[in-house]
């Protein structure tokens, strides 16, 4: 598989999908919280201290126990306590009958508070609890609450609400000695209860996948990193995840058993971390898988590229040679050719020149043949030979005419010869046409052809000659 297929298959397409999903937790969990405030405790509350909760419909006064020491955790015990025991724990139980048909007992249906708190002064409340479950039982703790979060103590309001209430839902104390709030309300000034934004912390850890996956996408160059990033950010986040879940599960175990048995406890907040945490670990375990199988891809792909390098260089020698070869092999043919041409190109220039030759030291004489090969001018020849003879009898010129016909007898065998020659032996004609000359006229031509019949003469010339 290509590495860009890969990744979009096993990495990028579930990443969206991930990403997205976190997104719509993150949005879910903003929209449907519950309202709720958060203030802090530094020390002991004021003795004067009334601290009223209120919906527009109804208000409740906190119960701020009796502290016996300055610790800002024993100070929140109190205050989560008696909320929880005195006013969230009857109406969670009047609105659960009344939702299952007890309406005969005189329970009305309404909206209330309850509260919780983190750390020691958390660990404290779960330990007073477990200090209740099982007493008798010897099993019991003692609580040190002097050294329970002596400087701060985080108390959060949650308000559940089951009445239409006009709101707005408000904490007014008329003394806000110890109590950390920014800004600084003014005494009898009232604080609203509101949404906060770590409930769409799913959604951005979402956000910050995807955007991760995108890097990984545009930037290939860069794209383990970016992966890497991403898991790293997905794994620190799995881990903090989980260990909220277990505390918000904890939290909402700890509400609903004694001794407060708060029924209608919000399971919104560990529902979300639940999702946000199994979507998280799903990316992980698909990161995880998707570096496996590249690992082994990888590896594949470097053994095949081993084995496929001794085939390739040996292919690539094969086709060096082959292509010296057929180099050394065109070179030849080229050469041959050039050879070939230069040998067809000296027996034409060869025959040119014998040709020319013969045709310079051709005699006047050596036109003769062409007029020989006719029988009919031969035979005319003939008879004006014979009329010179006889004249030649008559005049007593006998042997002058005997040597014009000797001459005219080795014209014909001498033009012969000296053709044949020159064409065969390739010796200029010149050198041939003199020895006819130095011989005897009545011999016959050395280079006449053995084959070549001599010629009949006319019986009217011997006759003559008889007579």
């Amino acid at each position: 598989m290509h590495l860009k297929q890969f990744f979009n298959t096993m990495i990028k397409i579930p990443a969206f999908i991930i990403g997205g999903l976190l997104i719509l937790t993150g949005i879910a969990g903003y929209l449907f919280q519950e309202p709720g405030l958060s203030i802090k405790i530094t020390g002991p509350l004021a003795e004067d201290a009334q601290l009223t909760l209120s919906d527009g419909n109804q208000s409740h006064e906190l119960d701020l126990g009796f502290a016996s020491s300055d610790a800002a955790g024993e100070h929140a015990y109190w205050m989560i306590y008696n909320l929880n025991l005195n006013h969230a724990k009857d109406a969670s139980q009047g609105n659960y009958a009344i939702e299952n048909g007890a309406t005969d007992r005189g329970y009305i249906k309404k909206s209330f508070w309850y509260a919780s708190s983190k750390g020691e002064t958390m660990k404290a409340l779960t330990q007073e609890s477990d200090n209740f479950q099982g007493a008798g039982d010897g099993d019991s703790v003692e609580i040190d609450w002097a050294n329970v979060d002596q400087n701060s103590s985080k108390v959060r309001f949650i308000y559940k609400e089951f009445a239409n209430s006009p709101g707005p839902i408000t904490l007014q104390s008329n003394n806000w000695k110890n109590i950390d709030i920014t800004p600084k309300p003014k005494p009898n000034e009232k604080i609203e209860f509101g949404t906060s934004w770590t409930a769409f912390i799913p959604g951005i850890l979402g956000i910050i996948l995807i955007l991760l996956t995108l890097g990984a996408d545009k930037f290939p160059k860069a794209h383990k990193h970016f992966m890497h990033a991403a898991v790293l950010v997905a794994l620190i986040c799995f881990f903090v995840v989980t260990k909220m879940l277990l505390g918000a599960y904890s939290e909402m175990t700890w509400l609903k058993e004694e001794p407060f048995m708060i029924i209608q406890i919000s399971s919104l907040k560990p529902t979300v971390m639940l999702l946000s945490s199994g979507l998280l670990l799903i990316f992980v375990i698909l990161c995880v898988v998707s570096f496996i199988e590249a690992r082994k891809n990888r590896v594949a792909e470097e053994a095949k590229k081993a084995k496929l390098k001794p085939a390739k260089k040996e292919h690539k020698e094969k086709v060096i040679h082959k292509t010296d070869s057929d180099d050394t092999k065109s070179k030849e043919s080229i050469d041959s050719k050039k050879e070939d041409r230069k040998d067809s190109k000296k027996p034409s220039g060869e025959s040119k020149t014998s040709s020319s030759s013969s045709s310079e030291g051709k005699s006047p004489n050596s036109a003769a043949p062409k007029d020989t090969t006719d029988k009919s001018t031969r035979a005319n020849e003939k008879k004006d030979t014979q009329i010179k003879s006889d004249i030649s009898k008559d005049g007593k010129s006998e042997p002058s005419s005997e040597k014009e016909k000797a001459e005219s007898k080795s014209d014909a065998p001498k033009v012969k010869r000296s053709n044949t020659e020159s064409t065969q032996v390739g010796t200029p004609p010149s050198q041939n046409e003199d020895e006819p000359k130095k011989k005897p006229s009545n011999e016959r031509p050395s280079g006449s052809d053995s084959n070549e019949k001599p010629e009949k003469k006319n019986p009217s010339e011997n006759e003559k000659k008889s007579k």
